[in-house]
């Protein structure tokens, strides 16, 4: 099974182009060959991390909001459609609207274009939850059985930072891992430990290790020339000097099977993976099964879902139809 990892620099707050990007990214990725491609954190329209370097700025968000992507959208059904005639399997990125109100969300769309796992990411991180609702019960649902019956799932950037959340994870049987991640600089160049690239590959490394997983991590990565655009201009480590870029693939004990590449560079990384790898590293642990003492310790998931509303352009309020 070949597999690919993407690291790109979105199109900056604009939809169109950003979709454009997307479906070039797809064929670029399905004509090598993959079956399956991850994209970064809100690829569409771009992660907005002046959240982090500034004060509240409404003029930016309300510019950031206009161009998040709708899944009813007819540019959602673009992907989808580019999808289908691709015929690959796509873990996509975006931010959400949903009325006036933004997620974090993930599509996984199998190689008919169909959208066979759309979910929101359970708690934005730090300065997100400004801008980021909470994503519903049915976002526990991570995974979903994928190309050639791998089971294939995905979680956003420090999601991989809760514990409880990835051990429900690696429950789902989960074989090949999409972790999609914004552009984050290297301790190097200034940024802080817990904000590094550093920290980005540590979480990725671990958690293929943990849940004996292949891992693909995919990155935005921010040219220079745009900073001033992405409204970090001014404002040190969160210009990202050197890009921020760290996309990688690894292996289910943890190694790091495609090159290091720069983090400035887009690129698209390749990996030919036999499952079997995932089977083998389980003889050692399985956290989930033969290491597990679930008489002793446990986790409840509550994954009941309530009734979602939206608020439509009429002021009516209806039931929200979901992606399942």
């Amino acid at each position: 099974m070949k597999v690919a990892a993407i690291q790109a620099e979105p199109a900056w707050w604009d939809l169109k182009a950003g979709v454009a990007k997307t479906i070039l990214l797809v064929k670029e990725a399905a004509s090598n060959g993959a079956e399956l491609v991850g994209f970064p954190e809100s690829f569409i329209p771009g992660y907005p991390l002046a959240i982090w370097a500034r004060p509240f700025n409404s003029s930016f968000l309300l510019k950031f909001q206009k161009n998040c992507l709708s899944v009813q959208s007819e540019e959602f059904k673009e992907i989808l459609a580019a999808t289908k005639e691709a015929g690959i399997w796509v873990v996509l990125r975006f931010c959400e609207i949903d009325g006036r109100s933004m997620y974090a969300s993930q599509a996984i769309i199998n190689s008919e274009g169909v959208p066979v796992l759309h979910r929101r990411k359970i708690k934005a991180t730090g300065n997100e939850r400004t801008i980021w609702g909470d994503g519903p019960a049915d976002s526990f649902q991570t995974a979903v059985k994928g190309p050639g019956g791998a089971t294939i799932g995905a979680l956003s950037c420090w999601e991989h930072l809760q514990p409880l959340l990835r051990f429900h994870h690696y429950s789902l049987g989960v074989q090949v891992h999409v972790a999609s991640w914004p552009y984050c600089d290297s301790i190097a160049n200034g940024a802080p430990s817990n904000f590094s690239s550093e920290a980005g590959t540590v979480q990725c490394k671990f958690a293929a290790l943990e849940g004996q997983m292949f891992v693909i991590s995919s990155t935005q990565l921010l040219r220079r020339e745009n900073a001033e655009l992405c409204g970090v201009k001014g404002t040190g480590m969160w210009e990202m000097p050197m890009g921020g870029g760290f996309a990688a693939i690894y292996a289910p004990d943890g190694t790091q099977i495609t090159p290091t590449v720069p983090p400035d560079e887009e690129i698209i990384l390749y990996a030919d993976i036999d499952l079997d790898a995932t089977r083998m590293a389980k003889l050692v642990g399985d956290p989930v099964g033969h290491c597990s003492r679930p008489d002793l310790l446990s986790l409840n998931v509550n994954a009941r879902v309530n009734s979602l509303v939206s608020y439509d352009e009429q002021r009516d309020y209806t039931l929200l139809s979901r992606i399942t």
